[in-house]
């Protein structure tokens, strides 16, 4: 490592804060997590779905076949209505092993953190802390200070955020803007509740019913549309997992906490739900549960991921989306990807940089040796990562929040669409769209560009950004 003494201090051991200790440790960053649960990968929780441009970054770091051991191929997707008559098989999932060389995986979330916990060195698992609540952030110009609920301190040159939707490093981040500028920060900080739900969402996860093929098999995916609700029913081969969506009566930003009473009234509620074509509903599948959870479904992409140089945001603390297409885990490991590239570069600054930049760093040449990148540098670097991430996050987002509508026929126009238009585009057409639209945003996923070696998956369109290679066409093929 060239700053021996530049220290990441990752808030967060979920599955974002636990990619993004793989990606640090892969750029010989020193890091430490602080997750505030007593465990790691305690058994609750639904499910993850990791597409091609994501295990392509855990491939990098050596976890692709913990990745692939514990998750099925998602290759099968099927569309009911309301009363459960199949009407419509998308094309998405299956088309991915011909786009990129490879499935998306579906994957218990649970297990999926057990995989990046264990895939750590014992070194690095020795930098993941548990029980550790944070309860102030300091900075000043040496660096960050963070400390925990235990009593603990932690100093470090730079923190990331990967708390999820209701981060403390985002609320901390927001009062040291207002605190340093308050009369100018207005403009460019955030709101203190930065997302909004419209949707709310129960969960829950039971035996698999994957050997049938009447429920479609290991690795399928069947969605039940309707007026203002709809269902998912993915099946693993060891777990399934339900979910079934509500519109809220009104938009809000605060934050439900639902009860075991109140996730069984709801189950009870939309118990007549079909979850398949064979008859199943979702009381059925609720009478199985190993856990169940209920969920207010936050939206929104903040303006500011960092500040100061030395905090700085990933994954569901900085953009939220409806779980429905995905999409969130797989653009936390972008987030890590992209921070960690960034990060390398302010920690080995290139010979063949410009003499402007190169004068910048010449007064913090001796700071830089000791301590690494100055605030300046770093803010720099936390500066292009946004830009990088920016585009991408904001294209899922809102796919994420149209798939969400669509689903649950939130207008006239949505209904239209979902039983009317998508069901008469003729196939062919159909997967020039898909090729186009989700075959490229999937191509154009960012990689560890300071590790050399071989492509994981090689498919018909070209990665964008190659491993050890030049850049492809930014638009992911044709």
């Amino acid at each position: 490592m060239a700053n021996g003494n530049f220290r990441v201090i990752v808030v967060g051991g979920g599955p974002v804060g636990l990619t993004t200790a793989h990606t640090l440790s892969k750029a010989g960053i020193d890091f430490v997590v602080l997750e505030r649960q007593p465990t790691i990968g305690e058994d609750t929780g639904a499910s993850i779905i990791v597409q091609p441009h994501g295990l392509r970054v855990l491939s990098q770091v050596g976890l692709l076949d913990r990745i692939l051991a514990i998750g099925d191929a998602a290759v099968r997707n099927r569309t009911h209505s309301p009363d459960g008559s199949h009407y419509r098989v998308p094309r998405v999932f299956s088309e991915f092993e011909s786009f990129h060389g490879c499935s998306a995986h579906v994957i218990h979330r649970a297990y999926l953190i057990r995989a990046l916990y264990d895939g750590l060195s014992e070194a690095d698992r020795s930098r993941v802390l548990t029980n550790k609540v944070v309860t102030d952030i300091t900075t000043d110009e040496s660096g960050v200070t963070v400390r925990c609920a235990d009593g603990t301190r932690h100093d470090g040159s730079v923190v990331v955020g990967a708390d999820g939707t209701h981060s403390v490093v985002r609320r901390h981040m927001r009062t040291l803007a207002l605190q340093a500028a308050p009369s100018a920060a207005a403009a460019d900080v955030d709101e203190e509740e930065p997302f909004v739900s419209e949707y709310r969402m129960m969960w829950c996860s039971f035996p698999s019913q994957g050997e049938g093929e009447e429920h479609g098999g290991a690795g399928a995916a069947q969605d039940t549309h309707g007026d203002g609700r709809s269902v998912q029913f993915l099946t693993g081969g060891t777990r399934s997992w339900m979910f079934v969506y509500e519109q809220l009566p009104a938009p809000t930003r605060d934050r439900a906490r639902y009860t075991a009473d109140d996730v069984a009234a709801y189950a009870e509620k939309w118990g007549d739900l079909p979850v398949d074509s064979e008859g199943l509903r979702v009381r059925d599948m609720f009478a199985q549960r190993h856990h169940a959870g209920m969920t207010n479904l936050e939206e929104g992409v903040l303006r500011r991921w960092s500040w100061g140089g030395r905090l700085v945001l990933a994954g569901d603390a900085a953009h939220k989306f409806t779980p429905n297409a995905g999409l969130g885990y797989n653009n936390g490991i972008q987030d890590a990807a992209a921070l960690t590239n960034e990060l390398y570069r302010a920690l080995h600054p290139s010979p063949y940089s410009d003499e402007k930049a190169d004068e910048k760093r010449s007064s913090n040449n001796a700071a830089a040796a000791a301590a690494g990148p100055s605030a300046e540098v770093l803010g720099a670097a936390f500066e292009r990562y946004q830009a990088v991430r920016r585009a991408a996050v904001e294209s899922d987002f809102s796919a994420s929040a149209f798939h969400t509508r669509t689903d649950a026929w939130r207008t006239t126009l949505h209904w239209l669409w979902d039983q009317w238009v998508l069901p008469r585009v003729p196939e062919r057409l159909m997967l020039w769209v898909v090729r186009r639209l989700v075959g490229g945003s999937v191509a154009r996923g960012v990689a560890l560009d300071f590790l050399g070696g071989e492509e994981p998956f090689v498919g018909s369109i070209p990665w964008a950004h190659p491993i050890g290679g030049k850049s492809g066409s930014p638009s992911g093929g044709s």
